[in-house]
């Protein structure tokens, strides 16, 4: 499907994405550039919070998409997870792994389906 060398990739981590708007959300617009929050599959927004990892959305060959425009966001496909505070890493070293699932979202409603494929410098970075 994709024609990446995953292990040349940059990021904390990468994700197969596939986006699927709650009905709150049917008017946005996914984007690259979009700052959209990050939950663990079966996590409460409320109870166990969202963390800010935010994606960058890579075309079928690893690179980063350029087109900014809303809406341009392909409805599945590869993107970099990039963790904004380093404070977080070492929670999320220990809780990620390959076939991790989760959810890009806003506030508490869905953006998108995410799967975890590569997990890149973090693990490093905590070690």
């Amino acid at each position: 499907m994709y024609n990446v060398d995953l292990s040349a990739l940059p990021g904390d981590f990468v994700v197969e994405y596939e986006i699927n708007l709650s009905p709150e959300l049917k008017q946005a617009k996914p984007h690259q550039g979009m700052r959209t929050d990050f939950l663990y599959e079966g996590d409460d927004p409320v109870i166990d919070g969202i963390h800010m990892i935010w994606p960058e959305l890579l075309d079928a060959k690893g690179n980063s998409i350029e087109d900014k425009t809303p809406g341009s966001a392909p409805l599945k496909g590869l993107a970099l997870m990039w963790i904004v505070r380093d404070e977080a890493k070492p929670y999320h070293a220990g809780r990620l792994k390959l076939g991790t699932k989760g959810h890009w979202v806003r506030g508490p409603f869905k953006v998108a389906d995410v799967k975890v494929i590569k997990i890149g410098k973090l693990k490093e970075e905590t070690q």
